[in-house]
């Protein structure tokens, strides 16, 4: 019973909605949303670069098994400066002076716990660091070629996949309907759409724009089977709607099929 707002995206996108072919980024790609986001994401005519990363890419299987020339694949350690720094000199020579259109933010973990669990600080810390306060890093990092790229063509994305559970306006609804315990991951994705509005503000001026989506309840590794959607019920509109961001879309927050959340 969770009622969203209009849906403001057209669902649909063509080579002439944007003026040039374009780069983009997805993070823990290996499996899950980032895996399904890659597998539509060759196959969008107005792509002309996917660059795909995982932590382990020797051991990604699935993410090696999608054959396409647009498709490059690069290692990267979320929580490590010295990866991070590493993934943006391969980034660099790949996309040269257009510089990256889209950084896609996807590589996540889900700590279970409730407030009143017995659980650690350092389960608390962990989910900060992958969830949050790596998102932030690796932005920071590329931000120099998103700068290229909005110089280039006049705008570049930030894209951070967050959750409606990381709502604060929805987390009554929420909580009266989550199948399991959701406190950790609901701070860590509260935190980082805050960084996507705190984005949104602050480079604004560099034509940078930032936005959250949430690809709803999907049967992945930690969506478990009993969830809602399949993985190309979520990642196909979710492609389409991130190539599809324009300057209204800066700052806010929407699920995979375009209905805004709070």
């Amino acid at each position: 019973g969770i009622k969203l707002r209009e849906v403001p995206f057209e669902l649909t996108l063509s080579v002439s909605n944007i003026s040039d072919m374009v780069s983009i980024l997805v993070t823990g790609a290996n499996r899950g949303i980032g895996l399904g986001l890659v597998r539509q994401l060759v196959l969008e005519p107005s792509v002309s670069i996917v660059i795909a990363t995982a932590r382990d890419i020797d051991n990604a299987t699935d993410l090696k098994a999608i054959y396409s020339q647009k498709l490059h694949l690069i290692q990267l350690e979320l929580v490590s400066d010295k990866s991070i720094a590493e993934a943006v000199s391969k980034v660099s020579a790949i996309v040269g002076e257009n510089g990256l259109d889209f950084l896609v933010n996807n590589a996540g973990i889900f700590n279970r716990a409730r407030l009143a669990d017995d659980f650690s600080k350092d389960l608390i810390m962990e989910q900060l660091e992958v969830n949050t306060v790596a998102p932030l890093m690796i932005t920071k990092k590329f931000r120099g070629l998103l700068n290229k790229a909005a110089d280039k063509k006049g705008s570049a994305h930030v894209a951070n996949i967050s959750s409606t559970l990381g709502s604060i306006g929805f987390a009554p609804e929420m909580y009266a309907v989550e199948p399991f315990p959701t406190a950790l991951y609901s701070i860590s994705k509260a935190a980082l759409n805050m960084i996507t509005r705190k984005l949104s503000l602050e480079w604004k001026e560099d034509n940078i724009r930032a936005t959250s989506f949430c690809p709803g309840w999907v049967k992945t590794d930690m969506g478990t089977d009993a969830a809602m959607l399949s993985l190309e019920e979520s990642t196909v509109p979710l492609a389409k709607l991130i190539l599809s961001l324009k300057e209204e879309h800066n700052g806010l927050n929407f699920r995979y099929n375009g209905e805004t959340i709070p």
